[in-house]
């Protein structure tokens, strides 16, 4: 099945491929993932429903696999040094809360009771499944599908997408970002600003630059990069200093004389708020921030930034000092053309409740020491 690296009534055909298909597994149903020689289908753990995986598990006769991540099978403990996507192969007895517990969606750090799977290092297409992960991923749920090897065909009932869509639509995803809308919006900290909203064409988030005063974007301009927070910017959440950072970077712009702060939809370090509240309920039970990621199958940081420099590209800004504590961000920004001139650390309070958390990030994220948060 070639990709569909073309543009038709409804734009690029790689992009709606995979919002159908992101979409379906957000549903809980299955899609098929196909290249010329093979197809594998696969159903989410997360939500599809246990009648689903059941009889996902019958049509499989016993080729059934659990398919997690190199991230998720070494914190549960089933493998060592891996590197792409894992497959256990699965009884055809196998239920649904075993299979949430495996992947990691249930339970605490450590798995109840003797495990009696093994991971299959023998993938049949580790291309396919590698694809069905990023899929989930895109999707914000837990990577983790049940799925089989299937041969190639069309079934109107299951949406089918290649392994070269997913990957056509990893690389070319930030280049739609369009304007939407804006608006003067006074801020209790900066009272001359506006917001541009910029939505992708395909896909669901919508990312927003706030225009701080009246900065020259001809000239070197002060630039916050600000993931979304809800627990932290809206609510005030303890456990992180991410609204304080919010609120300290919009005073200072606006004390610099204007600039840009990217306010990025990448909740929980790019995994989603209902993701982050798995990896907060983690750290109650003892893992710090990076391994609570790991636990559920992710990176310690699944962010990018393309979509930042295509926004600041976008708004005509190509020298910045960044208000960072964070060196990737200034890394990737580079990589994409930003000359960053320099930094500016953002420095936030520690408390009880946060101690533990900002110490990983610095210790084992790689934060810079004047940071709380990146």
């Amino acid at each position: 099945m070639a990709a569909s690296h073309q543009h038709g009534i409804n734009g690029d055909a790689s992009a709606v491929l995979v919002d159908r298909a992101s979409l379906e597994l957000r549903r809980g149903r299955a899609v098929r993932i196909a290249d010329t020689a093979a197809a594998l289908l696969v159903a989410p753990v997360e939500t599809a429903a246990p009648a689903l995986l059941a009889r996902l598990l019958a049509a499989a006769n016993g080729r059934a696999k659990l398919l997690i991540t190199a991230e998720r099978a070494i914190a549960a403990g089933l493998a060592r040094d891996l590197d792409g996507p894992v497959g256990i192969p699965l009884p055809s007895g196998a239920d649904a809360e075993t299979l949430r517990a495996l992947g990691g969606i249930c339970g605490g750090p450590v798995l109840a009771g003797p495990m009696a799977f093994s991971v299959d290092r023998e993938l049949g297409s580790p291309r396919l499944a590698a694809a069905a992960l990023a899929l989930a991923k895109a999707a914000r749920l837990v990577p983790a599908l049940v799925g089989f090897e299937a041969e190639p065909g069309e079934d109107r009932e299951i949406v089918q997408i290649s392994a070269a869509d997913v990957e056509q639509h990893a690389r070319a995803g930030a280049a739609s970002l369009k304007l939407t809308s804006k608006a003067r919006v006074p801020l209790a900290d900066a009272t001359d600003c506006e917001i541009a909203l910029f939505r992708a064409e395909h896909g669901e988030s919508e990312h927003v630059a706030v225009i701080i005063g009246k900065p020259r974007f001809d000239d070197v301009v002060p630039v916050r990069l600000h993931s979304a927070c809800l627990t932290g910017d809206l609510l005030g959440s303890l456990r992180c200093d991410c609204g304080e950072q919010l609120r300290t970077a919009v005073s200072r712009i606006a004390s610099l004389g204007g600039g840009v702060l990217l306010y990025l939809d990448q909740e929980g370090r790019g995994i989603g708020l209902p993701n982050k509240l798995r990896a907060y309920t983690l750290q109650d039970a003892g893992l710090d921030t990076v391994d609570a990621d790991r636990h559920l199958g992710f990176l310690s940081d699944e962010r990018n930034y393309d979509v930042a420099a295509v926004l600041l590209e976008q708004l005509g800004v190509k020298r910045i000092t960044l208000l960072t504590n964070n060196p990737q961000k200034i890394s990737a920004l580079r990589e994409h053309g930003i000359e960053v001139v320099g930094r500016l650390p953002l420095v936030g309070s520690t408390n009880t409740h946060n101690e533990r958390y900002l110490r990983a990030k610095l210790e084992r994220a790689g934060h810079l020491a004047e940071e709380s948060n990146g």
